[in-house]
């Protein structure tokens, strides 16, 4: 009986080893990207400040595009930017005007847009944000279908004057048992007046204490909202029990996340111990009947003496 239940472990240890695995995700690569992709100007109430940015061609063909801004916001949580006007804010858009409006970007090459941005006498201090569009006019295709590629250029516009800052980590969580990819979950608010970058650093590492996956990012948090920045480690193996720390600065503090003890266990892994379990309690429970059964031929035999 030890011999099938050795045999049996030996099976499970061999099957997960061989199953460890990870995902591997791919991406299209872009035809258009803007750079910078932010813009951080300190203006006075009143003031105008100039400046430029590019959109760069890596495709293989040339690209006729339309240069325009829009309002900047976002919804929920989770950041949906939103480039609609907000009923009552000011028309930030309108605070920026371009060299051009239009233009044609040849393959490998890049168009510089210099912009000049303009903020009205009465604005109050604060963060004000919008977004400079860069978009392709691609001609119509036999099924008259229009597909174009847009980029944008968000503008953190800071104008200058005293405003509330104050922020703090809502949340910081990652579920004990979970199945791969492991995920984890940050919350940041902004109670101020004005948007701050958080830089977050995110660690999983194994039982050993050695690293085996880190995050380094930054994310903007706009005032009176909340971000919620999700993600997960999709080399994830099948079977494993991690730790996942971090930090996050809130403000130019830089503020540790307590540590989340995670075991990961894929489904094919679970259904492999449950039957190894089942395996291993049905041993038990013969190994235990033919050893009763064995006492109980003992006793008679000795009664018989």
């Amino acid at each position: 009986m030890r011999k099938i239940t050795a045999y049996l472990i030996a099976v499970f240890v061999v099957f997960t080893a061989v199953y460890l695995g990870a995902h591997v995700v791919s991406a299209a690569p872009e035809v258009l990207t803007i750079s910078p992709t932010a813009i951080k100007p300190v203006i006075n109430p009143g003031s105008s400040k100039n400046g430029s940015f590019q959109a760069i061609n890596q495709g293989q063909q040339s690209y006729s595009v339309i240069i325009y801004a829009a309002p900047y916001s976002v919804k929920s949580e989770d950041y949906t930017p939103d480039f609609s006007p907000v009923p009552g804010a000011p028309a930030v858009a309108n605070w920026l005007h371009f060299s051009k409006t239009s233009d044609t970007i040849q393959p490998g090459q890049s168009l510089t847009i210099n912009y000049s941005l303009t903020v009205p006498s009465n604005t109050p201090p604060g963060g004000y944000y919008a977004v400079a569009f860069v978009e392709t006019q691609a001609p119509k295709t036999a099924s008259g279908v229009i597909v174009n590629e847009q980029v944008g250029e968000i503008f953190y516009i800071q104008v200058a004057g005293p405003v509330k800052q104050s922020g703090k980590i809502i949340s910081w969580s990652s579920s004990f048992f979970q199945k791969p990819p492991l995920k984890y979950s940050l919350r940041l608010e902004n109670t101020g007046g004005l948007y701050y970058f958080s830089n977050i650093t995110i660690v999983v590492r194994d039982i050993f204490n050695s690293p085996k996956f880190t995050l380094i990012t930054q994310k903007v948090v706009l005032p009176q909202t909340i971000r919620r920045i999700s993600n997960t480690w999709s080399k994830t193996p099948s079977l494993g029990f991690f730790k996942v720390t971090g930090t996050a600065t809130i403000l130019g503090h830089n503020q540790p996340l307590p540590t989340k003890y995670v075991l990961v266990m894929s489904k094919t892994v679970r259904y492999i111990f449950i039957i190894v379990a089942a395996l291993l309690i049905i041993a038990f429970i013969v190994n235990l009947a033919i050893s009763h059964k064995h006492h109980k031929k003992f006793h008679q035999s000795t009664k018989k003496r």
